[in-house]
């Protein structure tokens, strides 16, 4: 049996004690809150008077006396507890009991006994030591006719109480509180069942990893982090996108090249188990490496219900560039145009509007037909399809397509779930090619030093460039490219 080995993944904890900092303020406000509820409920306030005297022996004016002094002392300590001495003291105060508790102690190689009163009120304590004090002499009397009993440190008014909790103890309860709180986030964190790096992937997913994208910050600029705008991964035209990132797509655009050479395949969905995994924007970047090699590629979008390609392309309605007005057959095949991408070799059948009804696309087998027609004229298609959990067509595509290609989150979905997509995908016949893991942080370096990668190379071709795809062959006739519009995504 395999032993069950915990993974600490510092990333995860970090963003896991972050993302859940208030519970440990929750914690620590609690921890407050109970001390004062504590304090103001079951608390029973008491006040300690005190008073210090000198016991010494008449005529101790030598050394050689001290001695008979400090036994003098530690007898009439435990004189000043004894329950006659509260007797007398009640009676001095005609009060009909001692409302309260005497101790006394003698200090360290000393004849000083420092006796304390406490009871439930200052005052109460006060009047109390001041009558032991008052009736003592009676007693003393009695017991050492050469004692002499001087008061070093008269009583006075108690303006705290004496069994309050300190400062430092309260503090130290908000911080247990706080800490116990921090200890739970963190544990629930490591044990939690979800891919956080690619060791865990490989050991724990029943796939291959076709390839993993690094973490990369959305807010590069001090201006975007200031006014909290993020912007879109997208790897071409952007400034701000780090090179490995830009890398990792390109590496997943020579395996799909790799795939095509030996197996012949084209078609290629891009799904994940829940929502925000980032396939979208995945799927957008392999196609953008591909075209930069000149290969033709149409970039699907089959998420009817919640399209996300024209927000990273910045694309307009455009009624007649609307897939859904197709599939539904609101237009015809021959008004239908494919957007193109920056005059590429990349066009984009994408939605700027939902449809609830885009089960009904693949029910009809219309989208199989659109895909089938558009496979013998391009190089790729990569559809971008709806998470597996939220819609079931995703399984019919995975019927007609090649490949399909499952985005794992790091941290986001538990391991059962995503093998449990993995398993179904192979159950309804669909050809399973492996997973992209997004969102991948780096391990701890120092000085943030790190190993060169193997299989290096920076596949940035342009090659193609400025062809104008303006037709795809003998589907021309019916679905065609507008390369006539001047805005970003020339339609």
């Amino acid at each position: 049996m395999e032993e069950k080995k915990i993974t600490l993944e510092w990333h995860s904890i970090y963003k896991d004690v972050c993302r859940n900092f208030w519970i440990i303020i929750l914690a620590a406000i609690m921890g407050f809150m109970g001390v004062k509820i504590v304090t103001s409920s079951v608390y029973t306030p008491e006040y300690t008077s005190t008073a210090t005297i000198v016991v010494t022996a008449k005529g101790n004016a030598s050394s050689s006396l001290y001695g008979v002094s400090v036994e003098m002392a530690e007898i009439f300590s435990k004189v000043f507890v004894d329950p006659t001495m509260k007797e007398k003291a009640a009676a001095h105060l005609e009060h009909q009991s001692f409302d309260g508790t005497i101790s006394a102690r003698v200090l360290t190689d000393t004849n000083f006994v420092e006796l304390k009163v406490t009871s439930h009120s200052p005052q109460t304590s006060y009047e109390l030591l001041t009558a032991v004090l008052e009736v003592y002499p009676d007693l003393s009397a009695s017991i050492f006719e050469n004692a002499v009993i001087n008061v070093l440190k008269h009583p006075s008014m108690p303006k705290t109480p004496s069994n309050s909790v300190p400062i430092d103890n309260r503090n130290l309860i908000i911080i247990l509180c706080a800490g116990v709180a921090l200890i739970a986030i963190v544990g629930i964190s490591v044990l939690r069942d979800t891919v956080k790096n690619e060791a865990i992937f490989n050991n724990k997913i029943d796939s291959k990893l076709i390839g993993a994208i690094p973490h990369e910050v959305k807010n590069k600029s001090l201006k975007d982090r200031v006014k909290r705008k993020e912007k879109g991964l997208f790897i071409d035209g952007n400034p701000y996108i780090s090179l490995r990132f830009a890398e990792s797509f390109h590496k997943i655009a020579a395996k799909l090249e790799y795939m095509k050479l030996r197996h012949g395949d084209k078609v290629f969905a891009i799904t994940s188990v829940a929502e925000n995994e980032g396939k979208s924007t995945i799927a957008s970047n392999i196609a953008v490496s591909l075209a930069h090699k000149g290969n033709k590629v149409v970039l699907v979008d089959l998420d009817g219900k919640k399209p996300a390609l024209y927000k990273i392309f910045g694309a307009k309605y455009i009624e007649k560039a609307e897939l859904g007005k197709l599939l539904n057959g609101e237009i015809s095949r021959s008004e239908f145009r494919l957007r193109r991408y920056k005059k590429s070799s990349l066009s984009l059948a994408i939605n700027v509007n939902a449809y609830p009804d885009n089960y009904l696309w693949i029910e009809s087998g219309v989208a199989k037909e659109v895909i089938d027609a558009l496979k013998e004229q391009v190089d790729y298609i990569i559809i971008d399809t709806a998470p597996l959990s939220v819609d079931s067509t995703v399984t019919d595509i995975a019927k007609f397509v090649d490949q399909t290609m499952l985005v794992v989150r790091t941290d986001k979905v538990r391991i059962t779930a995503i093998n449990d997509a993995i398993i179904t995908i192979g159950e309804v016949g669909g050809s399973f090619a492996g997973c992209i893991l997004n969102d991948v942080f780096p391990d701890f370096a120092f000085f943030g030093i790190a190993g060169a990668e193997d299989n290096g190379g920076y596949y940035y071709s342009k090659k193609g460039y400025g062809k104008n795809y303006n037709s795809y062959g003998k589907y021309a006739a019916t679905i065609k490219t507008d390369s006539d519009a001047d805005d970003d995504y020339n339609v």
